[in-house]
C-alpha cells in the first residue's frame, strides 16, 4: 500500500468500512449465527446480537440519546483531530479509530432502529466478556493508545528535576569565597587606602 494512505486519518475509513462489511455479513448469516460459531474453540465464537446500548451493551439509556452523544463525540474528534499539531500522529490515529468506531455504531443506532449488530464472542466456559463488534474494538483500543499518547506526551513535557550540572556546582562552590572578597575589599577601601570613610 503506498505510504501516503497511512496517515493517521486512514484509521477512521478502515474501521468504519471493517465494521460496516462484518455487520452486514453477520446480517446476510443471521441464522447460522443465532446458534453461533466456534472460531478458536470455546474461547473465540461469532454469534448474532442486537445490543440497544452503546460500546459492549453498556449504558441502555435510548436511542436518541446514544445517537445524540455519538453524533457529538464524533464531532468533537474531528475538531481535535484539525487542532491537533500533525507531528502527533500517534495520538492522531488513536484518535481516528475512535472516530470510526463511533460512526461506525451510530449508523446502526440511526438506520437500524437503534440496535448495534455485535457478534463476538470472547470468554472461558460461563466466563464471557461482553458480546461486540469491530467498531468497539476501534473505541477501545483508539482509547486506550490515545490515553499512554498523552501520558508519554505529559511526563516528556514536564521539567526536569533541578538537578545542578558541574558548571553551577562549581559556581556554587565559588559564591561564598566571592562574598568574602568583596566585603574585604569594602573595608580596604579604595585602592587599598583603608576603610572607607563616609563622606
Amino acid at each position: 500500500m503506498p505510504q501516503r494512505l497511512w496517515r493517521p486519518w486512514f484509521w477512521a475509513p478502515l474501521v468504519l468500512v471493517v465494521d460496516f462489511v462484518s455487520k452486514r455479513l453477520v446480517l446476510a448469516n443471521e441464522d447460522a449465527l443465532r446458534g453461533r460459531i466456534e472460531v478458536i474453540g470455546e474461547f473465540a465464537r461469532f454469534i448474532y446480537v442486537r445490543n440497544p446500548g452503546s460500546a459492549m451493551g453498556l449504558f441502555p439509556v435510548g436511542r436518541w440519546v446514544l445517537v445524540g452523544v455519538s453524533a457529538a463525540a464524533a464531532g468533537f474528534l474531528v475538531y481535535l483531530y484539525a487542532t491537533s499539531r500533525p507531528r502527533r500522529s500517534v495520538r492522531l490515529a488513536a484518535m481516528a479509530a475512535i472516530l470510526g468506531g463511533a460512526l461506525g455504531n451510530l449508523i446502526d443506532r440511526v438506520f437500524y432502529k437503534g440496535l448495534v449488530v455485535d457478534f463476538i464472542d470472547l470468554g472461558i466456559g460461563a466466563h464471557r466478556f461482553y458480546t461486540f463488534n469491530v467498531a468497539d474494538i476501534g473505541v477501545s483500543l483508539g482509547g486506550l493508545v490515545l490515553f499512554l499518547s498523552l501520558l508519554r506526551e505529559d511526563r516528556a513535557g514536564r521539567p526536569e528535576a533541578a538537578v545542578p550540572t558541574g558548571a553551577d556546582a562549581a559556581a556554587a562552590d565559588a559564591a561564598p569565597s566571592d562574598v568574602v572578597s568583596a566585603e574585604a575589599s569594602a573595608e580596604a577601601g579604595p585602592a587599598g587606602g583603608g576603610p572607607a570613610r563616609d563622606v
